[in-house]
Order: C-alpha cells, then structure tokens, then sequence
C-alpha cells in the first residue's frame, strides 16, 4: 500500500510545533529558534517531506512582501479571527423552511483580524508605509489551515498559531450577500485564550514602533495583557467588531478609553453605550461632549460606513471628520476591518491622524465596491490615485 504524501501538518506534529512555524521556517517569512529549526529539518527527514504545491508557490513568490526586510519597520501583532468564508450571491437572505439557489458560491480568507491584518500589510506591498504584521490565531492541521497560512504569508502576513481549535480545523463562516451589499454572517465559535498570547512573543523593549491590537471579541480574555505590552513599549489599540457586554456602559467604555492608544468603534455601537439619537455633525458633538469628562485618554476613531469616519484626537483636539469615497456597494464585509487596518498602517509609519483617516476611509470604499472582505487589498499607490481622481471629479 502506498504511503499518503506526508503534509506541512504532518511535519507540525511530528516537531511538535505549529502549522505557522514550518510555514516560517520553510519560507524565511519570520525567525526561528535554532532549537526548533533541529526539531523541523529532522521531522522533515524522517518523514520524507516534499513542499506541497501552495508552500512551493510561496517560497518562489517574487511579491515584495516576501523580500522586504521586516526587521526595519514599524510592527503590528493583531490578535483574533481567522476563517475560511463561503460567500453566497443571493437575491434575498432566505426565511425559516426556504430553499434557495446562490448565484455562486465562493471561498475565501476571512476573519476579522485576518481581514484587518491584509489590509494593513496591502498598504505597504509596494515599499512605502510597510509594516511587519503577525496574526495571532487559531490554527488547525487540515488542509484549509494550511491553505490559509499561504494565502496570509502571500499576503504579507506572519500566522502565529498561539491555539489550536478543538475540532483541530479552521473556523469556517457563511456570508450571504444581497444585492445592495448587505450581508448576514453565520460563523462558528472562536476563542483565544490570554495565557495563548503572552508565552508567543518576546516582550523585550526596543527603540521599534510596535503595536499590538485587539479585536472586541477578545477584549475580556486579554485585558490582562494590555499593561504588559505597554510596558514592552507597544501601542494598544482595539477595534468594537465583538465588544463585549462588560465595556458597552459609558463609565466602562470611558475607562478602556484611557487604557488604550486608538479604539476604532461603530458609529452604531457609540450610540447604544451613550445612548445617543443623534446623527451627522450632532452626533459627533454629543460624542465629544462625552469624551471631555476624561483627562486622558487615547484616541477614538468613529467609523460610519458611506458616511465617513470622526477622529477625536487624544489631548482633547478638535475631532476631525474625513468623507468615504463614493461607490456602487458590492459586498460591506470587512469594510471596518479594512478601515482599521489601512489606519495602522499611516498611523505606525508616523503619518497624522487626519491623513491616516482620509487614506483608511478610502480603503474602506474601495473594499465596499468588491466581493469579499479580502477581495480588494488597497496598496498606498492606488489610495493616493482614487483620492486624486475623487478631487477632479468635484473640481470638475
């Protein structure tokens, strides 16, 4: 009987490492320890292990993700999500007992922190505005994770599997798309733990702009590493998607405020912790309002879809309101993800506040005109051209 061709999974096992650190070692995308390095080529050896045909893709990839140095730039740990998405085209969301026919059915990377990392990585995919990203996550070893973990790194993004899921697979999520964009999101259970978190990365101080953000989803189980990484010297900034119940008050979500360095949140969820019903420019002023009852405290950035998007400036500045682009809605999965993380990308390399805004709202707009979270990564080039051209059309 012939024996299975042994997998990127198999070698994992074997060394007793994770899917994402053969992934690392194989491809030169992140640094290894020499110990794990030995445990690898000799798992690799006496399976008899041959790259798969995606792990052969990447080590050949010619993409500037794959040849930047990373070492040099600003750093970025997003914490949370990962899936793989299956995207459904249909006319109309079904109803209880209804049977549907999709117009299509399609597979993607999905996951808000995954959706978030991309975008912040695409920024940069040509050389300017770089950032080295990693996605601490979720892993298992079937195939659809190794899948995910190429796509990532092709991606330019590091995947750091700080947990393995119980059913030892990859999340999966079912996005049904109407078509004005609307969407309905079913996807599975996930969770990572604070302990998972800490024991992955080297927390030594250094003169690098490092940042570590935090999906809402994840805030209760990691608010005990937020103090740690700020003594690290790391930024903290955190994105609403998943905010759970114990910091939707006012007093709590005040308190959070002062402990972070940027909070992207909904304009929705903004309105249901202040209780607030009102829209445009008096919403940006009760918000305000609110927010001078701290003596410190981070910056806030409130995301409104089509609308734009508010920065209220941490030192109390004067908000700044910066308008999206206007398209034909495709698909509004991961526009916040998208927003969040293009935001980072300026944010990090030292850009201001108001400039990051203006290209993350763009970012956001273009995401919002394609198919899927991921199915349109802006690079910095494109944003500064749909900008210009957006100034011609109402100059014209």
């Amino acid at each position: 009987m012939r024996r299975p061709r042994a997998t990127i999974s198999d070698v994992a096992r074997e060394a007793g490492v994770s899917v994402g650190t053969v992934s690392n070692y194989l491809n030169g995308t992140a640094n290894v320890r020499v110990q794990t390095k030995s445990r690898i080529d000799a798992a690799i050896r006496r399976l008899a292990y041959r790259p798969s045909t995606f792990a052969r893709a990447l080590s050949t990839s010619s993409s500037a993700h794959v040849r930047m140095d990373r070492s040099r730039l600003p750093r970025l740990i997003v914490v949370g999500y990962t899936s793989v998405d299956y995207m459904c085209r249909v006319d109309v969301l079904p109803h209880r007992d209804d049977r549907v026919t999709a117009h299509q059915i399609k597979k993607a990377l999905g996951g808000p922190a995954a959706n978030l990392a991309v975008a912040a990585a695409g920024i940069g995919a040509n050389g300017s505005f770089g950032l080295d990203v990693e996605l601490a996550t979720a892993l298992g070893t079937d195939p659809d994770s190794e899948w995910a973990i190429v796509e990532l790194a092709n991606k330019g993004v590091h995947a750091v599997a700080i947990r393995t899921p119980a059913n030892d697979r990859l999340s999966r999520c079912i996005v049904f798309i109407e078509p004005n964009g609307s969407r309905t999101i079913v996807n599975e259970p996930f969770e990572l733990s604070e302990m998972d978190l800490t024991g992955h990365f080297d927390l030594t101080k250094s003169d690098r702009v490092s940042c570590l953000h935090i999906e809402g989803y994840h805030l209760d189980r990691m608010r005990g590493s937020i103090g740690r990484f700020k003594d690290a010297g790391f930024k903290v900034t955190l994105h609403s998607a998943g905010l759970p119940e114990s910091a939707r008050t006012p007093t709590e979500f005040l308190n959070l405020l002062e402990q972070l360095d940027i909070a992207f949140v909904g304009d929705g969820v903004l309105r249901e912790i202040f209780d607030i019903h009102l829209s445009g420019q008096d919403l940006t002023d009760a918000v305000d309002i609110r927010l001078a009852r701290l003596e410190k405290r981070g910056t806030l950035v409130m995301t409104g879809g089509a609308a734009g998007a508010v920065v209220f400036p941490a030192g109390g500045r004067a908000p700044i309101s910066v308008a999206a682009l206007p398209v034909r809605p495709t698909d509004a999965t991961g526009a916040g993800d998208s927003f969040a993380g293009s935001f980072l990308a300026y944010y990090l390399n030292g850009t201001d506040l108001g400039e990051a805004a203006q290209y993350a709202a763009a970012s956001a707009s273009l995401t919002v005109a394609a198919e899927g979270a991921q199915g349109h990564v802006a690079t910095h080039e494109e944003l500064v051209e749909a900008l210009k051209e957006q100034k011609l059309k109402q100059a014209s």
